[in-house]
């Protein structure tokens, strides 16, 4: 076999390893951690907000206890006016003041009754939220660091396959590697391709017959008839 075709397909099967390898490496392990990292940051939001809620209910009761309170003494006081009065006029204002009153206390205490009921609900929900969110951050920091170290080991593979791959250009012929270079370049990674039902692999353009016949009868390393230039047989 022509040596520099020989060279030429074990340097194409260095270059798709690489390939292959620089994908997981750069794109889909980084992409498995920050979906692993987003499903646990979601579980953590979710408990937050329950927490929030939580919050908002307590405070908004309280609001409305004080709201009542205060209500409260306003009738209180009002009351204590009545022995004071002295025309009947100021006695209906101060029994209408006072049914007023009484008339938002009854809605004051119907809005808590909700509050309560709320947060009562939302609170049997909090253990579960709590589990998912110490599960899904003990999920993502154990894959993190499985992650993590199959990275490094990538990166290790990546570094020998990158020596290998320069050992092996050193001794293709400038020119072929040119051609096989730019070639990759166009096509995907794929400089080199074998015939396949008298057709280029790579662009399926079909082989003339002059062209098929020295393929098959010499060892020299020929282009693909591809009007753009971007195949190597």
């Amino acid at each position: 076999m022509n040596a520099d075709l020989e060279r030429l397909i074990r340097l194409q099967r260095l270059d798709g390893e690489i390939a292959r390898k620089s994908a997981l490496l750069e794109t889909e392990l980084p992409r498995e951690i920050e979906k692993l990292r987003a499903a646990f940051q979601s579980a953590a939001d979710a408990l937050k907000n329950h927490d929030t809620q939580m919050t908002s209910l307590a405070k908004r009761r309280r609001e409305l206890e004080m709201e009542a309170d205060a209500a409260r003494e306003g009738i209180k006081k009002s009351k204590q006016k009545l022995n004071e009065v002295k025309t009947n006029v100021e006695y209906r204002a101060i029994l209408k003041e006072s049914e007023t009153q009484e008339t938002r206390i009854r809605e004051l205490e119907d809005q808590q009754l909700e509050v309560m009921e709320a947060a009562e609900t939302r609170a049997t929900d909090r253990a579960a939220l709590d589990k998912a969110s110490k599960e899904e951050e003990a999920r993502y920091q154990k894959e993190k660091v499985e992650r993590e170290k199959a990275m490094a080991q990538l990166k290790e593979a990546l570094d020998a396959l990158k020596k290998d791959r320069a050992t092996v250009t050193v001794e293709v012929s400038p020119g072929v590697l040119a051609i096989y270079e730019k070639v990759s370049r166009q096509r995907n990674g794929v400089g080199i391709t074998p015939v396949a039902d008298r057709s280029c692999a790579a662009c399926h353009q079909l082989i003339p017959p002059q062209l098929y016949y020295q393929i098959r009868t010499t060892e020299e390393i020929h282009q693909s008839p591809d009007a753009a230039g971007q195949g190597t047989l």
